[in-house]
C-alpha cells in the first residue's frame, strides 16, 4: 500500500526521483501511464498486468473499449529506476501532465498506485478541496457503502 506525498524536482532530461519507500514496493520495474485529472499513474508490474487485461476489449469492434485501451495502454512506459532512484518521463506523459523539465512535481501514494503531479496542478487540486467539498465527498462515499 502506498501513502504519503513527496516533492521532487525534474531534471533537464525529464527525470524525477521516485521516493525510496515507493521504489521498494514498486519493485525493480514498474509502469507509468496517463492518469485522470492531468496526473500520471504508476503501477507495480503485477498490478499493471491485471489492469491491462481489464482494459483490453473483447472485440476490436468495441469502439469505447478501444478508446480506453489507446488512452491508457498506448501511453504506458516501463520504468526501471537508475542508481539514484530516478525515472525518465516520456515526452507524451510530460505533455499530458503539464510537467516541465527543470520544474517540480509531487509524488503521491494512493493505496495501489502512485500518482505524479506537476506542482502547479497539485496545488490547484488541493486548493479546490475546501471543508465543504470534503464533507460532501464524505457523505457520497458513506452513501455508497
Amino acid at each position: 500500500m502506498f501513502s504519503g506525498a513527496y516533492e521532487h524536482s525534474v531534471d533537464d532530461k525529464g527525470r524525477t526521483v521516485i521516493p525510496a519507500r515507493f521504489r521498494q514496493k514498486l519493485g525493480e520495474k514498474f509502469v507509468m501511464t496517463k492518469g485522470l485529472h492531468g496526473c500520471l499513474w504508476v503501477f507495480t508490474d503485477r498490478n499493471w498486468r491485471e489492469i491491462a487485461q481489464k482494459l483490453t476489449p473483447e472485440s476490436l469492434m468495441d469502439e469505447r473499449g478501444v478508446k480506453l485501451e489507446r488512452y491508457f495502454l498506448g501511453a504506458a512506459c516501463e520504468c526501471v529506476p537508475d542508481k539514484q532512484g530516478r525515472v525518465a518521463i516520456s515526452q507524451m506523459l510530460l505533455e499530458h501532465s503539464g510537467i516541465k523539465a527543470g520544474g517540480d512535481v509531487w509524488v503521491v501514494g494512493l493505496m495501489d498506485k502512485v500518482e505524479i503531479w506537476s506542482k502547479s496542478r497539485w496545488d490547484e487540486f488541493n486548493a479546490s478541496l475546501t471543508d465543504d467539498v470534503i464533507a460532501d465527498l464524505g457523505k457520497e462515499v458513506k452513501a455508497l457503502q
